[in-house]
């Protein structure tokens, strides 16, 4: 029943369905078959009240003028019966002779032929769907049974079925003028007369059904034009950048609507892919570029090891292939670690955190580990009250511990880091404050890039990938959050995070 719904084209669709309507109104061309039964039917009821008040005039006449008069004829002209107007007066003797007939004082109308409009000619072909289930008209033009059944005192209405294909009403009663004469009273409708109530109402009907067509059609292809012809150049211009990479989502600032919405969003999307996909290539980029360099050193070293008879360089040259594949393993460990952050920030799957809570477990397991072997004072800042935000529990541990370690190897042994935590109105900050020897002024804008590291001289090269920082920024980013790098004015460094409160 719903089969149209399967319908492939939405625009197809949209034509179907408001057709639906349309059908329902053009059953209803059926009906008029109806108000035809009820039409017949009080033509019948108005025949036989004719027919019955003539009948009773001629009593009258009959009883109060001479019993010989005969002259019919003079009776219903000075009486003018408005049945003789409206319907067929006939009068039969016994003798089934016609005695009267009303059509001869009618003047002969000459029927003009009309030029059939285009209603017309439609309207013909359905009806002959429509055609009513009645008698032919007997060829004497009236039925020989129904005058018969009249003389015996029975009244009689038939519907008959024209050659033309109108309806006719014929009704019948028995006549007395007087006791001696047996007489019977036909009246008929005009021909054509029912049937052209019936073509008009069908043809008003029909016309109608034709307008509201014509307008449905013209409606439901506009729809169709301003929903499924967008639709189909956003799926082809969706499907030429999902094909080759490229391309650019057609422009629809100027709808308000649900499809202009939608193109907004495809493009948004179609750009982020696109952002995505450069960022892809970049990374694949920096991470042959940072591997090459080790593999690089580490190649040389080997290939000096074979040629080399010198004890002590031979020893240099292992400690060089050690802190090589040290660098590697750093390296692979901080770009796995790297690609599945990505894919855990991608599915979005956020929760309530305490920023307190997190700040404690990790200032807990520094001063643990490294700090006290380092002789660096780690201190803690936070206040009372709950600093809830909205992220991953792990995923914001891992910034904090980034942060602190990038501190913790930029201090000297005897110095201290300070890491304080506040709230506004909005926001969540948070400091990490270190006694290093900071970041120059030409590096600030670089310190957050992937792969980028800076240390002072004294301090070993090698020992970091320049992930750690670029993750911190990704997490934070991901997060709706914000971090930025400043220098102490008194030395050191400062990297402060600004994160949206969780109401």
């Amino acid at each position: 029943m719903l089969n149209f719904l399967k319908i492939k084209s939405l625009g197809a669709r949209i034509i179907a369905i408001n057709l639906i309507g349309l059908i329902f109104l053009g059953t209803g061309f059926l009906f008029v078959d109806k108000s035809q039964n009820n039409l017949i039917e009080s033509r019948k009821e108005a025949l036989i009240l004719q027919a019955n008040l003539i009948a009773f005039s001629f009593t009258l006449n009959a009883q109060s003028v001479n019993q010989e008069v005969n002259n019919i004829d003079n009776l219903f002209l000075t009486q003018n019966w408005t049945s003789t107007k409206i319907a067929r007066t006939q009068i039969f003797n016994e003798n089934l002779q016609e005695i009267f007939d009303s059509r001869d004082f009618e003047e002969e109308t000459i029927e003009q032929n009309r030029k059939k409009s285009f209603f017309s000619g439609l309207l013909k072909s359905f009806q002959t769907l429509f055609d009513r289930d009645a008698p032919i008209l007997p060829k004497e033009g009236y039925s020989i049974d129904n005058i018969k059944k009249s003389f015996t005192g029975v009244t009689t209405a038939s519907e008959y079925k024209l050659e033309n294909g109108g309806i006719t009403v014929h009704v019948s009663i028995p006549l007395e003028r007087n006791s001696l004469k047996k007489e019977v009273l036909l009246l008929s409708t005009n021909e054509g007369d029912i049937g052209r109530i019936i073509k008009e109402e069908r043809k008003r009907f029909l016309r109608a059904f034709l307008i509201a067509l014509s307008v449905s059609l013209f409606l439901s292809i506009s729809l169709s034009g301003t929903i499924a012809r967008p639709l189909n150049r956003l799926a082809k211009a969706a499907e030429g950048v999902s094909d080759a990479g490229i391309g650019e989502i057609p422009s629809m600032d100027t709808r308000n609507d649900e499809i202009g919405g939608l193109a907004k969003s495809v493009r948004r999307m179609t750009g982020a892919l696109q952002d995505r996909v450069k960022s892809v290539e970049a990374f694949a980029a920096d991470v042959a570029h940072e591997l090459k360099n080790p593999l690089t050193s580490l190649q040389s070293a080997i290939e000096t090891l074979q040629i080399s008879n010198e004890e002590e360089e031979r020893k240099q040259l292992t400690k060089i292939a050690f802190k090589d594949l040290k660098r590697l393993d750093r390296l692979i460990s901080d770009i796995a670690s790297s690609s599945r952050l990505e894919v855990e920030l991608a599915k979005g799957e956020f929760e309530e955190i305490d920023i307190r809570d997190v700040l404690e477990s990790v200032i807990e397991v520094t001063r643990t580990n490294i700090s006290k072997k380092l002789e660096i004072d780690v201190r803690l800042n936070i206040p009372k009250n709950e600093i809830r935000v909205l992220g991953i529990g792990d995923r914001i541990a891992q910034v904090f511990y980034n942060l602190v370690d990038n501190a913790l190897s930029f201090s000297k042994s005897g110095s201290s880091i300070e890491i304080n935590a506040w709230t506004t109105k909005k926001e969540a900050i948070i400091e990490v404050k270190d006694q290093g020897p900071g970041i120059p002024k030409e590096n600030l804008g670089r310190i957050f890039e992937r792969f980028y590291t800076y240390r002072p001289e004294e301090k070993s090269f090698g020992n970091n990938s320049g992930l750690g920082l670029s993750i911190c920024k990704q997490i934070i980013q991901s997060l709706n959050g914000t971090i930025i790098a400043t220098n102490r004015a008194e030395g050191g460094a400062t990297f402060t995070i600004m994160l949206p409160l969780q109401n």
